[in-house]
């Protein structure tokens, strides 16, 4: 069964889970920070005869030329792992959705606020907790619901998916007051689903309808539905 499926479902299987306690978390690491890359700074080749050191300064305000910095390290470890397969990954804070040329304001910010629900579906799949994931800041009811439940029963069958962070095309997307509607294409290479440390591989392209709400805490995901793939393939 596909994963999403099986997180959209499982609010009606596991009624008597929804009533566990919102905080109930995996086993993992520590909540990361959103990935950012190192920053470079491009230097032109060095003329003949002149060395690789950097010539000081005359000007003694001058700020020190920036250094080039590592990408900083995942930080976040999976649960629920064979021993021997254990991994580190990065938990990003907003998966990229592009914007379709000429997008209104109003369709730039349900994107972004759906690329931010996007990924923190992804953290409660590969094992992160309530908190570590931010779904409380990118869902509300009924869909938030259905993800702490989901959560609840991962943590009770030690199930977690492992594979690539989600790639997102963008289908459609429509924006009416307070209401949004996003239809994507979800691309999960090389996602492996393990249950009880049993795996098994797990459908690598989806097509999602997301249900967009708007209040004073801005656009979150409220419901979501598979749609007819055809269109993504």
């Amino acid at each position: 069964m596909s994963r999403r499926l099986l997180a959209l479902a499982v609010a009606a299987a596991t009624a008597v889970v929804a009533a566990a306690p919102a905080g109930c978390s995996a086993e993992g690491g520590a909540p990361s920070e959103p990935s950012a890359s190192g920053a470079t700074t491009a230097t032109a080749s060095p003329s003949a005869g002149a060395t690789s050191e950097t010539a000081p300064s005359d000007d003694p305000d001058a700020a020190p030329a920036p250094q080039d910095e590592p990408a900083p390290s995942p930080t976040f470890t999976q649960p629920f792992l064979p021993p021997g397969d254990e991994r580190v990954i990065d938990l990003p804070a907003e998966l990229v959705i592009e914007p379709p040329p000429g997008a209104t304001d109003d369709e730039r910010a349900v994107l972004a606020a759906a690329g931010r629900f996007m990924a923190s579906w992804d953290a409660i799949l590969f094992g992160a907790s309530d908190d570590q994931s931010g779904i409380f800041a990118t869902s509300v009811d009924p869909q938030l619901g259905r993800l702490l439940n989901y959560l609840a029963e991962s943590v009770s069958k030690e199930r977690v998916i492992v594979g690539e962070p989600t790639v997102i095309e963008l289908h459609a997307v429509s924006v009416n007051g307070d209401s949004a509607e996003v239809d994507i294409c979800t691309v999960m290479r090389d996602w492996v689903q393990y249950t009880g440390g049993t795996p098994e591989p797990q459908p690598e392209v989806e097509r999602l309808i997301l249900t967009m709400t708007h209040d004073k805490h801005g656009w979150r995901a409220s419901d979501t539905a598979q749609a007819d793939p055809e269109p993504c393939v």
